[in-house]
């Protein structure tokens, strides 16, 4: 089974016998553990050979020509376009082809899981009976495809839920916490505004983890994403921006100077060591130059397509949501921020993001769930539990439709910004009630690719990480 991308022929993904391959070298865990693409050989998930769908043009726009970055002014105004076939005129037909396709990923996790017997469907191939959980999605089937035996291989619980993008166990004794969108980030993020978005329910947490080993904070905060996204900065705001980014690099400067003297008198080994440290602040200042020449530019306008004030949806069923930003906050601020990134992507402010949906104990004010949400996860087996749980696992599948529909509603160069953008759904935890990190949750949807089905692996045997590396 396996995994094909346009234009580039079939691509292995899920071959057990790839450890004793010369692995690729796209993603670090392929490096450190032998991770390979996934072999599947005209069964499974394949990039779409067919031609993308072409819009027809209403008016003649050879004699206009306009450039990515090109916005719409007024007084106090500034409105982002969205892509225009205007802005690959003159271009040769290679960045034609950049311009129209740029390519995103949206990594969507579960701090608890899904319940595994509702959520994989019951057979492999393309013609499955929809799982419980999964209905929201069912006339969306085609555009996702669900897989099954994949894990990282490591336990924990919740630590080992930190694996979810890096593959690795957390420890504070060891590193190798480098998370697939900040490894995605590190070599296109400099193409947008934001290099990519780490975004909560409520909080602070995240699944990025940067190159160094430390872990990135999420925004949680739905006004303040959008702040960060459509507030425009008077000009006595960037001007005092300015002075903190031209003094950061004067300082650095001044480092690298006196850093470079002493590496010319340090031994082989201690040079290595100290050239990795003057890496480290190089691209620092690279990303604080980038930060200047976003700092010139306008940001695009949010139009009225979201409300970040959104919080008087109908209260559904009893009870008070608890700690974890729990109840009903938690299901609208996971609306409003799927909305916001949806936004994000069309407007090219980023082209990476994740999305931490939390765990705690918050009762959820949905008619039939009376217990909190951390214990309805242990749940031990008890059926009443586990249909309470349901009820709360089935609105992350609604919410995750609604997002999956606005992507493929949003036309995008010759196509829609969801055949642009590899939407990955799953989690670190694959059974919250024994705390076991095995046989995750996983599904992916869009990204060009030809989608579904129901793909079945046996358990234990394919890294979660052959699909990563697939998804680059």
């Amino acid at each position: 089974m396996g995994l094909v991308k346009k234009r580039s022929g079939l691509i292995e993904i899920c071959d057990p016998a790839g450890v004793n391959r010369r692995p690729p070298r796209l993603f670090p865990l392929v490096r450190q553990t032998g991770y390979d693409r996934m072999d599947l050989f005209g069964q499974g998930l394949r990039r779409s050979r067919r031609r993308q769908p072409t819009w027809r043009r209403p008016v003649s726009l050879r004699s206009l020509k306009l450039d990515r970055r090109t916005f719409l002014h007024g007084t106090g105004v500034s409105i982002g376009l969205p892509l225009l076939e205007a802005m690959s005129l003159g271009a040769s037909r290679a960045e034609r082809t950049r311009a129209a396709d740029p390519q995103r990923l949206v990594c969507v996790g579960t701090e608890y899981g899904m319940h595994a017997p509702a959520f994989f469907p019951k057979t492999a191939g393309t013609d499955f009976e929809m799982p419980e959980l999964l209905k929201p999605l069912e006339s969306r089937r085609k555009r996702w495809t669900i897989i099954e035996g994949l894990d990282h291989r490591v336990g924990g619980g919740h630590k080992g839920v930190q694996a979810f993008l890096t593959g690795e166990r957390f420890s504070f004794n060891r590193g190798g916490m480098y998370s697939l969108d900040q490894y995605a980030a590190d070599r296109i993020g400099s193409q947008t505004r934001f290099a990519s978005l780490s975004l909560d329910i409520g909080g602070g947490n995240s699944w990025s983890w940067n190159r160094y080993g430390v872990k990135l904070q999420g925004i949680g905060n739905p006004q303040v994403l959008f702040d960060r996204l459509f507030r425009q900065t008077s000009a006595a705001e960037q001007k005092v921006r300015r002075r903190e980014l031209d003094t950061r690099n004067s300082i650095l400067d001044a480092v690298l100077a006196s850093a470079r003297r002493i590496d010319r008198q340090l031994g082989p080994a201690d040079r290595h060591r100290f050239r990795e440290y003057l890496n480290a602040i190089d691209e620092t200042e690279q990303r604080l130059k980038r930060a200047g020449h976003w700092l010139k530019q306008p940001k695009p306008s949010a139009g009225e397509s979201v409300n970040v004030d959104n919080g008087k949806r109908k209260r559904r069923g009893k009870g008070k949501g608890g700690g974890g930003g729990g109840g009903d906050k938690r299901l609208d601020g996971m609306q409003i921020t799927f909305d916001l990134l949806a936004l994000a992507l069309q407007t090219d402010s980023t082209r990476i993001a994740t999305l931490h949906i939390p765990g705690g104990n918050g009762r959820f004010q949905i008619d039939g769930v009376n217990d909190g949400y951390h214990s309805l996860s242990h749940h031990g087996r008890d059926p009443e539990k586990i249909a309470q749980l349901k009820l709360i696992e089935i609105e992350y599948s609604r919410a995750l439709a609604r997002f999956l529909d606005r992507l493929a509603e949003t036309r995008d160069g010759q196509t829609t910004l969801l055949e642009n953008t590899t939407v990955f759904f799953g989690s670190g935890m694959g059974n919250a009630s024994s705390h076991s990190n095995r046989n995750l949750p996983v599904l992916v949807a869009g990204g060009g690719f030809r989608h579904g089905k129901s793909l079945k692996y046996e358990p234990g045997k394919i890294p979660l990480c052959n699909l990563y590396v697939t998804m680059l």
